[in-house]
């Protein structure tokens, strides 16, 4: 068996050999032809291009002489097209701007009318504000009244300061009190708690 398997081994080997030495032969016969056929292909693409070069240069000249006579025709063309859009330009403009003018007009109108009625709103808003808040004063001044272990003295100097603060002095009462406005309006004095105690409308100066 060895010498079986040893004999088809040496026969593949030695027909692989007979094979590359066969291809190696035939190779130099190949690129011989495979030469002469680029060189013939590169002479024919040569005539080629001479013979295109002298359309196309001839082509490019007529193309030149063609677009000469164009742009003299054309400018004509664009110099009597801008003077038509110049002409049209100026009729519209003078359109548009009445019709500008014009819209800016209702527009302005528009505006008036709505500040006018915002006008009325608000002054309608501001009247009832403003009855509204004369009647918190006239409740808040009977609501407010005097504390309940208020001796009806004033308080020291300090104190009276202190609970004050920015208040403008009205006056003084009968009693010798100074009397405060506060900020809405309303008349008090400080007790001796240090409490402010609000003067009743009658009693107001």
């Amino acid at each position: 068996m060895k010498k079986l398997l040893a004999l088809l081994i040496t026969v593949i080997c030695s027909g692989v050999l007979f094979d590359t030495v066969a291809q190696d032969e035939k190779k130099p016969k190949k690129e011989k032809k495979e030469a002469k056929v680029k060189e013939d292909k590169a002479d024919t693409k040569e005539t080629a291009k001479k013979s295109k070069g002298t359309k196309k240069d001839k082509e490019d000249k007529a193309d030149t002489k063609e677009t000469a006579k164009k742009s003299k025709g054309t400018k004509a063309d664009k110099e009597d097209k801008e003077d038509k859009a110049d002409a049209k330009k100026s009729k519209g403009t003078k359109a548009d701007k009445e019709d500008k003018a014009e819209k800016k007009e209702t527009v302005k109108k528009e505006k008036e009318e709505k500040a006018d009625k915002k006008g009325t709103k608000t002054s309608d808003r501001q009247a009832d504000v403003v009855a509204d808040k004369s009647d918190k004063k006239t409740t808040t001044a009977k609501t407010k009244t005097t504390a309940k272990n208020d001796d009806g003295k004033e308080a020291d100097t300090g104190t009276r300061k202190k609970v004050a603060g920015a208040d403008k002095v009205a006056g003084k009462d009968d009693k010798g009190r100074t009397i405060y406005e506060g900020p809405r309006g309303g008349q008090y004095y400080i007790n001796s708690n240090g409490n402010k105690t609000y003067l009743k409308a009658d009693s107001k100066l």
